[in-house]
């Protein structure tokens, strides 16, 4: 299974929304709000992410 870094939201949202994605589990290495990752499963469940984390030195 890949996983796809991404270092910024604006890098998240370009790659979920042309499908890069898909099927691929997501690393996230910029600090997000309980908001953000809110939209960020809606996210996941549109575009079939398989699975997102996050670093723990911004939790």
């Amino acid at each position: 299974m890949r996983t796809v870094i991404c270092n910024s939201i604006q890098s998240f949202w370009d790659m979920a929304e042309n499908h890069f994605l898909e099927g691929h589990n997501v690393h996230c290495v910029f600090p997000v709000t309980e908001k953000v990752k809110s939209l960020m499963r809606i996210y996941q469940e549109q575009y079939r992410i398989n699975q997102i984390t996050y670093s723990e030195i911004f939790n």
